[in-house]
């Protein structure tokens, strides 16, 4: 991009702290958001032994080294951009992020419902009771039920007997979420908002037509499987499995006693997701292993190890599903993103598992570093930019005590985030 340009641009940033990397951008805010600057510092890099020191299934498991990375990543992206860096919209992944519905109930005796009936209910969803040693990242007011009948979602000037508020709070462990924070801050750099990896990942890769009628997003990355199911617009169930890519290249190692990164460069060259037993290829795949010699494998036995450890991920997103009642209205079909999405084979063998249809979630993004970015392990890192711009536009939210967004308590940190050049 022309750095004359830049300098009359506001510019947003994103990071994304992953098990198997970590990815800074820096966009550029207009109509749409265009990335200026793109940085990644995989941990795949290091041995598996330095591996589990960064970021272990969303977890950090290194403040000083992680954070280090952090402050690698950013200060790159931030010197190819020629700014100065702002405050970050960071994700959050893990086993201790997910979703939790309250229900406020308010009489009104035939009043009519004002701005002020709705911003207590608001306050009074904020205080609702959550599990132990958690916190509220964020929360959406869904559905209002009027008179215990219908529901609607904009019920101002409603007249009404009584009026019940679902509210859905994304909440977060206190311990596993001061870890981030620390880390992030570690590296000298303000967070403006913590955001699930999941709903960062659904605004870069979903459309509105998918999440009015219906869909299922599985973020596949290297340590975790984040889960998202939305339906008429709103979030329905947002969950972490600690299983993905990383699982996959460990049983490889296992079964076929090779080197990790040996197993991980067969499972992305050679290997395939593969339902159909008389497909399966019968050649051995031949090469040079980490001790120097030559071994031959069974390809087929390669597939299988793959075909398992992606059928326990899917059956554990099948239970979920099917345990919280919403396998049945997923019209819109699965949405698979994050690097294991990239497997060969994943889309078939995913669609035949639920049999319902499925595709792979690729950023919606055109514009500068799109032959990089438009690939979906930077899907949380995209989705972070957008999230960045919606806030700062205030698109979807005119009304922001109704909609359900802490606007008034973080204006001021997102304002930090936007700085001219």
């Amino acid at each position: 991009m022309d750095i004359n340009k830049m300098s009359t641009m506001k510019l947003i940033f994103g990071l994304d702290v992953g098990s198997s990397k970590v990815v800074s951008l820096v966009g550029a805010l207009g109509d749409k958001v265009n990335i200026s600057s793109f940085s990644s510092y995989h941990f795949s890099n290091a041995n598996r032994k330095n591996e589990l020191e960064f970021v272990h299934n969303g977890l950090i498991c290194d403040i000083e080294r992680t954070g280090g990375r952090i402050t690698q990543c950013i200060h790159e992206a931030q010197y190819n951009a020629d700014c100065s860096a702002g405050s970050l919209i960071v994700n959050a992944s893990g086993m201790y992020v997910k979703n939790v519905y309250s229900q406020i109930r308010q009489d009104l005796n035939g009043h009519v419902i004002s701005e002020e009936i709705i911003r207590n209910m608001v306050m009074e969803a904020r205080r609702m009771p959550i599990p132990n040693n958690y916190e509220v990242l964020d929360y959406e007011i869904q559905e209002y039920q009027i008179d215990d009948e219908h529901y609607t979602k904009n019920p101002l000037e409603l007249m009404c007997e009584n009026i019940t508020a679902n509210v859905n709070l994304f909440v977060a462990a206190k311990a596993p979420l001061s870890n981030l924070r620390r880390a992030v801050r570690y590296s000298n750099y303000e967070i403006a908002k913590i955001v699930p990896a999941g709903i960062l990942s659904a605004m870069a890769v979903l459309n509105t037509e998918e999440k009015d009628s219906g869909c299922c997003l599985l973020d596949i990355g290297a340590g975790t499987t984040d889960l998202v199911v939305y339906e008429n617009g709103f979030v329905r169930l947002l969950l972490s499995i600690p299983l993905g890519g990383e699982d996959i290249t460990r049983d490889i190692v296992s079964v076929l006693r090779v080197s990790r990164n040996l197993a991980e460069d067969l499972k992305l060259t050679y290997g395939a997701c593969r339902h159909n037993i008389a497909k399966q290829p019968n050649d051995t795949i031949s090469f040079i292993d980490h001790r120097g010699e030559n071994v031959s494998i069974s390809h087929k036995l390669l597939n299988d190890v793959i075909s398992e450890r992606v059928k326990d991920i899917l059956t554990v997103v099948k239970t979920q599903l099917k345990n919280n009642d919403l396998y049945d209205i997923i019209n819109s079909g699965i949405v698979i993103t994050g690097g294991t999405a990239l497997l060969n084979g994943i889309q078939d063998f995913t669609y035949k598992f639920f049999e319902m249809p499925v595709r792979i979630g690729v950023p919606r993004y055109s514009g500068d570093f799109s032959d990089i970015v438009c690939n979906p392990k930077y899907a949380t890192a995209v989705g972070s930019l957008y999230f960045a711009q919606e806030l700062f536009l205030g698109s979807s939210f005119e009304n922001e005590e109704v909609a359900g967004i802490e606007f008034n308590s973080i204006i001021k940190k997102i304002k930090n985030i936007f700085k001219n050049m």
